[in-house]
């Protein structure tokens, strides 16, 4: 029997276990510590790997089990059941992750802030990435923590997540205690569909930036370890380097950056 029959209350109880988790843990802040800086803390990473790998198991467990505008690789037997285990599995992670970011959110805003994009987002864009290919016209824009495409990403990845919690929720509620007209319903799953193929948009254009093409190859382990190279930070993240040191966050003897990841 599918999990979302057996275990719905697991889908109920997940967003309030990362709004729980982002209410007691510790957070720390980024800082410069000799030739390293320290850009993710753990409860960061949780939440976006509890995030991340529930959004791609969800995307491809639809994607198996058919959208509304493609064919299904299975409908029936044991095979549906499976995969549709796996999508509660991912629904239970993505809701944790993204209710555990939200949590830590509304408690710390100003890390909220730090991903909404500028008025001149596009323009650095253009500049940033025309910059990495060459064109000489192009200076380095002075980035934040996090670049403006980045947080233009950011803005779509957070819109399709609303439709795809509110839409995934409906249509759980109907699965399990609620009947409702098969127009209104038809209406969700294109939504969640729809929102679906624009979540899977983002996540592939998310993946190729931050982690396959080698300028992101320095960044990428501060998502593993939270550290990332001093050198990088600086010729990266100008303005971010340059507000750490403003704020000093700044220390100068050498750390052990692994030493965390190791006590994890």
């Amino acid at each position: 029997m599918p999990w979302f029959d057996q275990l719905p209350w697991l889908v109920a109880l997940a967003p309030f276990a990362g709004l729980f988790f982002a209410a007691i843990v510790k957070r720390k802040d980024p800082k410069i510590v000799g030739d390293r800086v320290y850009r993710h803390d753990p409860p960061a990473r949780v939440s976006h790997w509890t995030h991340a790998l529930g959004v791609a198991a969800c995307l491809v467990s639809g994607i198996v089990m058919g959208l509304r505008f493609t064919p299904a690789f299975v409908s029936d037997g044991p095979a549906a059941v499976v995969w549709m285990n796996v999508h509660f599995v991912a629904c239970v992670s993505f809701l944790f992750g993204t209710f555990f970011y939200l949590g830590n959110t509304i408690i710390s805003r100003w890390r909220f802030k730090e991903h909404l994009p500028a008025r001149d987002a596009v323009m650095v864009t253009v500049r940033h990435y025309g910059h990495k290919l060459g064109v000489k016209k192009f200076d380095m824009p002075q980035e934040g923590k996090y670049f403006e495409s980045e947080k233009l990403a950011y803005v779509m990845a957070l819109a399709c997540s609303v439709l795809l919690i509110v839409s995934g929720l409906v249509k759980a509620l109907a699965h399990v205690w609620l009947t409702l007209p098969d127009a209104f319903m038809n209406a969700i799953t294109w939504t969640h569909d729809l929102s679906a193929v624009l979540m899977a948009l983002f996540f592939v254009a998310h993946v190729f930036f931050a982690a396959i093409v080698p300028f992101s190859w320095k960044t990428f382990p501060s998502m593993l370890i939270g550290w990332m190279p001093r050198d990088e930070a600086e010729q990266e993240h100008v303005a971010w380097v340059a507000r750490l040191k403003a704020e000093g966050r700044v220390e100068e003897e050498a750390a052990a950056p692994c030493a965390e990841a190791a006590a994890l």
